[in-house]
């Protein structure tokens, strides 16, 4: 072994123990949290806090009606029913073609009707999303629309978006999803379950939608990451989250002072774990069940998805030093790897070591995985393993190579943040 191939070596043994210990995390979670008597801070769980919206009957009461024959056992709380009042809050912005069938998911839950508000805030979109909510809202009372005028200068859009729905709302949990996605009849139901009393906030997975093979990829790819951050939960280290399912209680939320509190970030869902976490003594669970998948749309260009993953990243960098560090290991193999390879020509013995540090990414990569394919019952997905590791070496390196030496301007939805003064 030459001493030039020792750090691509110590990386891909990092790399691998890393898996293992996220592997062992995931067995660790526990999905389904049980709650006890007493609330955080001495403060009972209450379902009778708030007033209920006036009803919570769509139109098709039909299916409603056949979600609710199918509704999961019921948890019970001093054998009382634990039916906390929910509120769903999404931001939406030129969501027109998309926000119709998400409105549909929503009031579809086997949760009592009474028991939940959907909010939704309409981010000053330029086309008819408010007219879209606002003509579904006639058939459903406790669905609610909010309109921003004005995008203060310390939030970023959503999360100005978001804070004021919160705001506007009055349930003891508060659910967050996106436009553009469809969540299951269980939804609510699973998501309350896993509220333990020390519980502040509960991640969960979402898939992409598409039989195409750049989004069945993109699925591919986001399970995976999110696999870790269900695994990185059940280290004690939670270090990720997607912000289209995900849930907290609003006491968590006010005891970091809500995005106000937090500041401005182009990656809110990251830095309300964050706050919650490391500011609180909230616990955070993370859920592992096909009953509370999301499904959601996926990129439909390369610019698109790059755009996305870039986002992601620049608010990676701000993240605590364990994240920080699984980011720093999972990029440094990859791009010694790939520097390797175009070495290899050059200096003799190279070649064998690129072909290592790659086998042992795929390794690792593909254990993830398949973990989290096995857990959410989505054997379908398994031939689309052998392209995960080639396409993460694709767009990690040159998104990683971007972030870390180049700009980091982000564009989306029509919005374009400077993040290098962030």
């Amino acid at each position: 072994m030459t001493i030039s191939a020792i750090p691509l070596v110590a990386v891909a043994g990092l790399y691998l123990l890393l898996t293992i210990l996220f592997l062992w995390g995931t067995l660790r979670v526990k999905s389904s949290l049980p709650g006890r008597n007493m609330a955080k801070g001495g403060e009972k769980p209450s379902s009778t806090c708030h007033p209920p919206p006036s009803a919570s009957v769509h139109p098709d009461s039909t299916e409603i009606t056949t979600a609710q024959q199918k509704r999961m056992p019921q948890e019970t709380r001093d054998g009382v029913a634990w039916e906390p009042f929910v509120s769903v809050i999404v931001a939406a912005r030129d969501e027109e073609d998309t926000i119709g069938r998400c409105l549909h998911s929503l009031v579809r839950q086997d949760y009592p009707g009474e028991r939940y508000e959907v909010t939704i805030v309409d981010d000053r979109s330029s086309d008819s999303t408010a007219k879209v909510v606002g003509d579904f809202a006639k058939g459903s009372p406790n669905l609610h629309l909010f309109r921003v005028l004005s995008n203060p200068q310390k939030l970023s859009g959503k999360q100005h978006a978001l804070n004021i729905g919160i705001k506007r709302s009055k349930g003891d949990i508060i659910l967050i999803t996106d436009a553009d996605c469809v969540v299951p009849d269980t939804w609510m139901r699973r998501t309350v379950q896993s509220f333990a009393d020390e519980v502040g906030l509960v991640a969960g997975f979402t898939l992409l939608e598409g039989r195409d093979m750049f989004a069945r990829i993109q699925t591919v790819d986001l399970l995976y990451l999110l696999t870790i951050a269900w695994g990185a939960t059940g280290m004690g280290r939670p270090t990720s989250l997607i912000g289209n399912n995900l849930a907290f209680r609003r006491k968590a939320y006010e005891d970091v002072g809500g995005y106000n509190g937090i500041g401005f970030t182009v990656t809110e869902d990251l830095a309300l774990l964050e706050a919650i976490r490391d500011r609180s003594n909230w616990k955070i669970g993370f859920i592992a069940d096909p009953s509370h998948v999301v499904t959601a749309l996926p990129a439909k260009t390369l610019s698109e998805f790059f755009q996305q993953r870039k986002r992601w990243a620049v608010g990676g960098l701000k993240i605590q030093a364990f994240g920080l560090f699984l980011l720093i290991t999972a990029f440094s193999l990859r791009l010694l790897t790939t520097l390797y390879l175009f070495l290899s020509p050059f200096r003799a013995g190279l070649l064998s070591f690129a072909m290592l540090g790659f086998l042992a990414a795929a390794v690792a990569d593909i254990l993830i995985a398949s973990r989290g394919i096995t857990a959410l019952k989505r054997k379908d997905l398994l031939r689309y393993l052998p392209f995960l590791t080639p396409f993460q070496f694709f767009y990690q390196s040159i998104i990683g190579i971007s972030v870390l030496f180049g700009n980091r301007t982000i564009q989306w939805k029509g919005r374009r943040y400077e993040t290098d003064s962030m």
